[in-house]
């Protein structure tokens, strides 16, 4: 990892809207929503937001959607009107503030994923979704393996984000592995398509999970 100035630079990212994005980035909202049983209007937040991928997707569900992320350059290209510049690891709010905490793609660039899950449970009582790689997917593995900045990637399967989840306080709700667009990598022409087949399978890009604790789970192991 060379740190956030990594991100600050980094360029290839597709806005928000764009079809790989949202074929990406909305079945996993439509997940996260259905799993948590939340009504639209809703605060959630999105640690870890970058330029927006997942806090639009949660906002085009009805939610009230805050992105927070550590690189300013990645907020400056996040659409979202409610943003924080913040560590993921000491979040800048109350706890209970928010109905959910999500991530997408995060946690493999963390240092202490825990600390960061911890976290989120404290400012949303308790309620995190999460969305990571999944090492067992060949193309993911592939590239895990080959770009420096994902190579924690490999470490991530369904049963290794249910032990960051249980290491944090937390209990999985749902967990599934599902989704075969990469929101920045998937040609457009083949976003709907793929998009449309976005069932869980073992073999598919991505884990996505609900968990819940109780309201102590995100104080345990803080200073």
């Amino acid at each position: 990892m060379r740190g956030v100035a990594y991100w600050e630079v980094r360029e290839g990212y597709r806005p928000p809207d764009a079809p790989s994005a949202r074929a990406f980035a909305d079945p996993k909202a439509e997940r996260i929503a259905r799993w948590s049983g939340l009504a639209p209007g809703a605060t959630v937040l999105d640690v870890g937001a970058g330029t927006g991928h997942m806090t639009e997707a949660l906002r085009r569900k009805g939610f009230r959607a805050v992105a927070v992320d550590a690189s300013a350059g990645m907020l400056a290209r996040n659409p979202a009107p409610l943003k924080v510049r913040a560590d993921a690891a000491r979040l800048p709010f109350r706890d209970g503030a928010f109905a959910l905490a999500a991530e997408s793609n995060l946690l493999h660039h963390v240092g202490d994923p825990v600390a960061v899950l911890r976290e989120m449970a404290r400012v949303a009582a308790g309620q995190v979704a999460a969305v990571e790689p999944n090492r067992n997917h060949p193309p993911m593995l592939l590239f895990s393996l080959v770009v420096r900045e994902e190579r924690k990637g490999l470490r991530f399967t369904k049963a290794h984000l249910a032990r960051l989840a249980a290491a944090a306080g937390l209990s999985p709700e749902r967990l599934e592995v599902t989704g075969w667009v990469y929101q920045n990598r998937t040609p457009s022409f083949l976003a709907g398509f793929l998009g449309r087949r976005d069932g869980a399978c073992r073999m598919a890009a991505y884990v996505v999970g609900l968990f819940r604790g109780g309201r102590g789970a995100g104080r345990e192991g803080r200073a």
